[in-house]
């Protein structure tokens, strides 16, 4: 699928819009229920479960893909302010990282919490218009406001690290052990040996 065919298909709308719009939770709660995603369940709880309460309380920001055909959820994601907890990091990462110290306990970032899409859209390719339009909007915070990187956690999955590596993110830590891993795409030139 090309991208003028992706924005023909799909809309995309703040999740803040669509409950300021609609005039009751129920009806918020039946189209997000539209969405499944059997392959990782966790992003199908988070749409359920918690992204109506974390948009309400100002934790994060929820942007839902709307087939066009038929008002389904399609794909979402989700993006917020975090931190991310220095341990287990080598001090050059952390140097890197931060910019300025090696020695600190945690960083300031951007973090893309949730990304995906639903099982009734897996066989198209889609997943790298989605991630471009998350970045779009970090972008814009991070011209504003300055930050060093994006955040996210990966599943530990060789095909979704190459997905992500493929789309300027790396791993700051190899646990092959670890059901996730840790990923991040810098606003600085990135150093090889220091990595």
């Amino acid at each position: 699928m090309t991208r003028p065919q992706f924005d023909e298909s799909f809309s995309l709308f703040p999740l803040s819009e669509i409950i300021q719009s609609t005039d009751s939770n129920r009806k918020v709660k039946k189209l997000l229920e539209t969405f499944s995603c059997t392959r990782n369940t966790d992003l199908q709880n988070f749409l359920y479960n918690k992204a109506v309460t974390f948009e309400k309380n100002l934790r994060s920001r929820t942007y839902l893909y709307i087939d066009n055909s038929t008002q389904q959820v399609a794909a979402y994601f989700t993006i917020t302010i975090s931190t991310l907890h220095t341990d287990g990091i080598s001090p050059e990462v952390i140097e890197l990282l931060d910019g300025y110290k090696d020695d600190v306990a945690s960083i300031p970032c951007f973090l893309i919490g949730q990304l995906g899409k639903s099982d009734k859209f897996e066989p198209r390719k889609i997943g790298e218009y989605i991630l471009d339009d998350a970045i779009e909007i970090i972008d814009q915070s991070q011209k504003s406001l300055g930050g060093r990187f994006i955040l996210l956690d990966a599943i530990n999955k060789e095909q979704v690290i190459k997905f992500y590596e493929a789309n300027a993110f790396f791993p700051i830590e190899k646990d092959p052990d670890s059901e996730s891993i840790k990923m991040i795409k810098p606003y600085f030139e990135v150093l090889d040996e220091k990595t």
